[in-house]
């Protein structure tokens, strides 16, 4: 929602709220004079207010529970008021426990009036003068520090001399203290580093004279290593033919080299043999053996099924002549004297295809007995074939085997020929003992040269030398201390601009106090009206200070929204501040009915 920069309110129907049990209709405008005896509901219309805009009455939780009329529940407000953009109306109502809020007829949120008239700690503060001090306290610090504008850095350099400008011109400084206390650990650790400094100076002093020193000792035990070595290299190869040893074990390596490749070549071509059996033997076990006999055996089986259907046909189609049937054969009708013959006929094609299933039946015999015959030499030739390659496989492993025991052997004769050669390479006539010293020596003259070659390339550190460093470092000192100064010179006239901010007519309002010293802030909220604390303060003056509190607080949020001021009756006059948006006044008259007025408009008693 879009802020409200300003308005001034116009009327207001309260119902159902503190001692406004029925419909209330109040005009205002600017200022408006409200009077009436005690208990009257002057300052209920401040609450009311209040109410509409922040959902609290005019002292903010102070009171919140004591809101609602004792003989009516639902509580209604409704405010109507002119801003920059025209008139509107805001209703707030409670009905069994339940808040709405509507703006030109259209439901908001608290939030959404947030938005529009800012926080409640602001909107109060403007509208109510004692509720910033009152209420607020120390907090209201908070919310003048929220508000109140960052001077741009150019603007307080302004305001500084020359060398100062100079000096901070290109820092930025956003925290003041986090800068300052990150200058002071530069100063502590420069501080640091020349105690550092001179006791470094001290060390070197005694560290070049030890340095020297061992210097000259590891000499000395380098001269007596290097000697020790010597001597053991002249004895290691004394009288031997080196050259002549090493062309042997060049030889010795090629052989075992050229045996290993030949065995290996040999061993893959016997394994690649037995493979090939090994495949022959499992294949040849897989094969089943295929009849050559099955499509005949199955015509003839199938033939003699044929022969025994027509014979049984043949043999029921005689059995069932009798004169008066038809003939099967011819289709003529059978007499007595045809019978006989048509019988016989029957009889001869019944005899035939007998025969006939007789001869089928011997001819599958005959097939049965050549199929089991074939099947009989087909598993005897596969035992045979598997039989032979079994053996034969059986005689090539036993080669691999003898063949990989010959070579084993070899090889290990020539390895063991080769490290005879490689030990008399490396120790000749020395003995292991004797070796190992050797090369503990070695070691130890890599270790003392690398020692020396150190102790003499260091670059000796002298007194001057730290006393220059000590120097640069002091005076890298002296100018942080200026520039700490500096930044406290500036630290000082920002806190005086920012706070000019301020100035009001005779209240005075303090956050922090600088310690000159360090440049810190320290928080201090201090409120004074004429030089004098709030909490001495007489009613009337706590007014008058809260009408120069609620005007700073319309110029830091560009807020201008109605003053409510209560307790009038004990105030002679305002003429310590001008207001700058309306005003309404409540004034108590003994025994006198409420009346709210315009003053602009004649005195009207509330409807």
């Amino acid at each position: 929602m879009k802020k409200i920069e300003q308005f001034q309110i116009t009327s207001m129907t309260i119902a159902g709220f503190k001692s406004y049990q029925d419909p209330t209709e109040l005009t205002f405008g600017n200022p408006t004079i409200i009077t009436g005896g005690n208990g009257r509901g002057k300052t209920s219309i401040a609450d009311a207010i209040a109410f509409a805009i922040t959902g609290t009455p005019f002292f903010g939780e102070r009171g919140i529970d004591k809101l609602h009329n004792e003989a009516s529940p639902d509580v209604f407000v409704s405010l109507r008021f002119v801003d920059e953009t025209g008139s509107h109306g805001l209703t707030r109502t409670r009905k069994k426990n339940r808040m709405t809020i509507t703006y030109d007829g259209y439901e908001l949120r608290q939030l959404d009036l947030t938005d529009m008239f800012g926080e409640r700690d602001v909107f109060l503060s403007i509208f109510n003068p004692l509720y910033f001090i009152e209420e607020l306290g120390d907090a209201g610090k908070n919310l003048l520090e929220m508000y109140l504008p960052m001077i741009p850095h150019e603007a307080v350099l302004a305001q500084l001399s020359a060398p100062v400008q100079d000096s901070l011109r290109d820092k930025e400084i956003l925290s003041p203290g986090t800068y300052l206390t990150k200058k002071r650990a530069e100063i502590r650790e420069l501080e640091n580093h020349i105690i550092y400094l001179n006791g470094q100076k001290d060390l070197a002093v005694s560290q070049g004279r030890e340095r020297r020193q061992a210097a000259q000792a590891l000499a000395q035990s380098l001269e007596a290593v290097r000697s020790e070595l010597a001597a053991l290299e002249e004895k290691q190869f004394a009288g031997m033919d080196v050259p002549a040893l090493q062309e042997h074990l060049v030889d010795l390596s090629a052989r075992y080299g050229e045996s290993h490749r030949d065995d290996q070549a040999e061993t893959a071509q016997r394994r690649a043999s037995l493979q090939t059996l090994r495949e022959k033997v499992a294949q040849r076990q897989a094969e089943q053996y295929a009849s050559p006999y099955t499509k005949a055996m199955a015509e003839a089986e199938a033939k003699m099924k044929e022969l025994g259907r027509r014979y049984s046909r043949e043999t029921k189609a005689y059995e069932a002549l009798v004169p008066g049937t038809v003939c099967p054969t011819c289709h003529r009708q059978i007499t007595e004297a045809s019978l006989p013959e048509v019988q016989e006929e029957l009889k001869k094609a019944a005899g035939a295809i007998l025969a006939e299933g007789k001869t089928k039946q011997e001819e599958l015999k005959q097939l049965q007995e050549l199929d089991q015959k074939s099947a009989s030499t087909f598993e005897q030739f596969k035992a045979d074939d598997i039989q032979a390659w079994s053996a034969e496989i059986e005689k090539l492993e036993e080669q691999d085997h003898q063949a990989e025991q010959t070579a084993g052997n070899q090889a290990q004769e020539l390895r063991a020929k080769i490290q005879m050669l490689n030990d008399d390479l490396t120790y000749g006539r020395l003995t292991p003992e004797e070796y190992d010293r050797m090369v503990e020596c070695r070691k130890e003259v890599r270790k003392a040269e690398t020692e020396l070659s150190t102790l003499q390339g260091m670059t000796e550190m002298y007194p001057s030398d730290f006393d220059q460093q000590i120097a640069q470092d002091e005076q890298e000192i002296t100018e942080l201390k200026k520039h700490i100064a500096d930044v406290v010179i500036y630290v000082s006239k920002r806190a005086e601009l920012t706070f000019s901010q301020l100035k009001m007519n005779r209240v005075e309002i303090s956050l922090y106090d600088i310690v000159k010293s360090t440049g810190e802030f320290k928080d201090a909220f201090r409120f004074t009206y004429g030089g004098r604390r709030y909490d001495r303060l007489s009613l009337s003056e706590k007014v008058r200070a809260g009408m120069e509190v609620s005007e700073l607080i319309k110029r830091l949020t560009g807020r201008n929204y109605p003053v409510f001021v209560d307790n009038m009756e004990s105030i002679d006059d305002l003429a310590n501040v001008r207001p700058t948006g309306q005003v309404i006044m409540a004034k108590c008259v003994r025994g006198a009915e409420l009346q709210v007025r315009p003053v602009s408009e004649p005195v009207r008693q509330a409807a």
